[in-house]
């Protein structure tokens, strides 16, 4: 754990409202007018998508729809044209140079790129890989995926874990138990997607040194907090449209400039950067182009109009502004936490409802003594209000240590009323 709850980046305010009218974004989305009656509170596993999102897809459906970088003529030219103004759009949002920009099928194929484009290029017999077995499955699955491979090549890589601590964060004192001098990557979230804490990359920094790569899931994190690849001092990020009002199939992942030369492709076809030299004799010899990232990671035809309609969806969170969308999920989240709080029979996951520290956070997870997880998610369903229930996707999976957890995870579209009236049913169904 760190050195003081308080240190965590989501309990250094008090929020006492929002700057952001919901009801008013709302308008933006249609699926609140085809579904008025429904309360979506699970925001963490997929976002709403507004109007302009939609329109810029079907438009290039309806009205250019063509290939990128495979001929000379106007559709295909804009199509290349609007691939780049995506990343570049990416690029200004991260404070990242757009070169470094690798599109993927989303956050999963980001992580498993990072594992089979350098992992298995870069890690020797005697490596170490540092990961905590809470976190999502798809940042720690590929490890011990590259762990199976190289194994048959003869190298043994070992997988050292760390904790979460009772509060919801990492625990420090386990991180420092682990790393050593074997240690080559450490894997780790920005923001839990359960306990919904910001996970404290400055001070695991601190902890393994600037020697040990470190791989950023960053889901949670991105469009709900400010994130800067020039300040968080990490060597992958990993993130996906689909979390921040884009389209789902469509992710990427942001390389450090520093590992540039250290990245082989594992899938090659069209558009991949490599050549095949036929003239040597015996053999053919495969080599790569390693100085365009993009050109070496984005085999073959890259999902366009998913691309074409996630810039809409950034321009939108940059209007509304990330920090006035961390203030007002915090207020809701607030407000929630301290209704939940009073119910009979509530054990809160850790996080903002164990460390007490609500504000700026947009996620929380509870269970009940006496009400079965799976039996209050039907009811809720029942009342048109959408949460997430199970193992929520964890490398451990939780349920066996008790009955699994309740997610609510909030986003700017989500309103004061929809909190009051799910405290109301949860009252209900209590009594």
């Amino acid at each position: 754990m760190s050195a003081s709850v308080a240190s965590n980046t989501i309990c250094t305010t008090s929020i006492t409202s929002s700057s952001i009218d919901a009801g008013k974004l709302r308008t933006l989305f249609p699926i609140f007018s085809h579904a008025a009656d429904v309360i979506y509170f699970d925001n963490a596993s997929t976002t709403q998508k507004p109007t302009t999102v939609l329109q810029a897809m079907e438009k290039f459906y309806n009205t250019s729809c063509a290939n990128a970088g495979r001929a000379s003529y106007q559709w295909s030219t804009l199509a290349s044209q609007q691939i780049e103004e995506t990343r570049d759009a990416l690029a200004k949002f991260i404070n990242a140079n757009s070169e470094n920009i690798i599109f993927t099928a989303g956050a999963t194929d980001s992580l498993n790129t990072i594992a089979l484009a350098w992992g298995l290029e870069n890690l020797q017999d005697g490596d170490e890989i540092m990961l905590c077995p809470e976190d999502h499955k798809s940042a720690i699955l590929p490890w011990y995926n590259v762990q199976r491979i190289l194994a048959k090549q003869g190298k043994n890589i070992a997988i050292k874990t760390f904790k979460i601590h009772t509060v919801g964060d990492y625990d420090l004192k386990t991180i420092k138990e682990a790393v050593s001098n074997k240690t080559k990557l450490l894997a780790m979230s920005h923001i839990h997607h359960v306990y919904g804490l910001d996970m404290e990359v400055p001070e695991i920094r601190k902890i393994v040194g600037d020697q040990v790569i470190i791989s950023l899931d960053a889901c949670q994190s991105i469009g709900h907090c400010q994130i800067d690849v020039k300040h968080l001092n990490v060597n992958f990020i990993s993130f996906s449209a689909h979390k921040m009002f884009g389209p789902n199939g469509i992710g990427a992942l942001w390389i450090n400039p520093k590992l540039t030369k250290e990245i082989i492709p594992f899938k090659l076809g069209g558009k991949a950067n490599a050549n095949i030299d036929f003239s040597a004799e015996g053999s053919h010899q495969l080599s790569f182009d390693q100085n365009n990232l993009p050109s070496l990671l984005e085999a073959g035809t890259l999902n366009i109009p998913a691309i074409i309609g996630w810039k809409p969806a950034i321009e939108l969170i940059e209007s509304l502004g990330v920090a006035n969308i961390q203030n007002h999920t915090g207020y809701l989240l607030k407000l929630l936490y301290l209704a939940l709080k009073a119910l009979p029979g509530i054990d809160f996951a850790p996080g903002p409802g164990v460390c007490g520290c609500p504000d700026g956070s947009s996620i929380i997870a509870f269970r009940f003594e006496h009400i079965p997880t799976m039996d209050l998610a039907f009811m809720l369903d029942s009342e048109n209000i959408y949460v997430r229930s199970g193992d929520h996707c964890m490398g451990i999976a939780k349920a066996s240590e008790g009955d699994a957890y309740i997610r609510v995870s909030l986003h700017a579209y989500n309103t004061e009323a929809e909190v009051k009236h799910f405290i109301e049913v949860l009252t209900q169904a209590l009594t």
